[in-house]
């Protein structure tokens, strides 16, 4: 109530002191104070508790400093204290409880589990419904997760909850983009190209709806990061990571699988 301001400062040897300012009407009041205890010790109490008790080095008026070998947190924690004062009621504990991290424990278990068995299932879908050209989905899919994982670390991500439904909708827009060209390839295929001209133009009309759908998405997720908090921003930079990896893996490892395979032998019917 009597103080201006406070805020931490350098002292005179460069170690942080707190600085405080006092209002007119408390200056002579607290000049008369100080200068009858000059050598005394003065409590800062906050709730009843003992903040800090400098000693009281010469008389203070309307400005004074608080020394007492501060970090700079400490100093600011103490000034942040001062320009607060005391809460205007008491707190009284009712209840308190502690959760274990069961709960969570379970759900990310439960998260795992079913990231993994949903991985297995697309794997397996895309080996019988493309035959060998499924081969190639799946390792531009595993190079995709690789590539996520790699980005989380790099970016000290923890794996949360909500990373795992990023890492598991990261996984699907993956596949759906290896859905999209190996479909375009089977209408060129079926409109009589042969398999190098048919996948050429199968990358070539896909090309665009991929960009399309991943931008569209990456532009949600980089909302979700901006004004989300907490699990939020963690789901956001799993997706972000892995859409990226995604374009990469389906346009261009892919490609690279497929002239791989051709540029060692000629193929004269494709697996797909």
């Amino acid at each position: 109530r009597d103080l201006s301001n406070a805020r931490p400062a350098p002292g005179n040897f460069g170690q942080p002191v707190v600085e405080f300012t006092l209002k007119p009407q408390a200056a002579e009041t607290f000049g008369e104070l100080t200068g009858k205890n000059v050598g005394s010790g003065l409590a800062v109490v906050l709730d009843g508790r003992v903040v800090t008790a400098p000693v009281i080095n010469s008389q203070i008026r309307d400005r004074g400093q608080i020394e007492g070998g501060f970090t700079q947190q400490s100093a600011q924690d103490l000034a942040t204290t001062l320009r607060s004062g005391a809460l205007p009621a008491s707190i009284t504990y009712l209840e308190e409880r502690t959760v274990g991290p069961s709960l969570g424990r379970d759900s990310i278990r439960d998260g795992l589990r079913a990231g993994i068995l949903g991985t297995a299932l697309v794997v397996l879908t895309m080996l019988l419904y493309y035959h060998l050209s499924g081969v190639n989905a799946v390792m531009a899919l595993v190079l995709n997760v690789l590539i996520l994982f790699g980005g989380m670390g790099a970016f000290h991500s923890t794996l949360t909850l909500p990373g795992i439904a990023g890492v598991i909708l990261t996984i699907g827009m993956a596949v759906d983009a290896n859905v999209l060209v190996f479909e375009r390839i089977r209408e060129e295929m079926r409109a009589g190209r042969t398999v190098r001209s048919a996948i050429d133009h199968g990358f070539e009309r896909a090309f665009t709806s991929i960009i399309d759908t991943h931008v569209t998405t990456l532009i949600s997720a980089l909302f979700l990061f901006q004004f989300g908090t907490g699990p939020i921003k963690g789901f956001a930079v799993t997706l972000t990571i892995g859409l990226i990896a995604s374009i990469f893996t389906a346009v261009f490892v892919s490609r690279w699988l497929f002239d791989l395979v051709l540029s060692r032998r000629r193929v004269q019917k494709l697996s797909i």
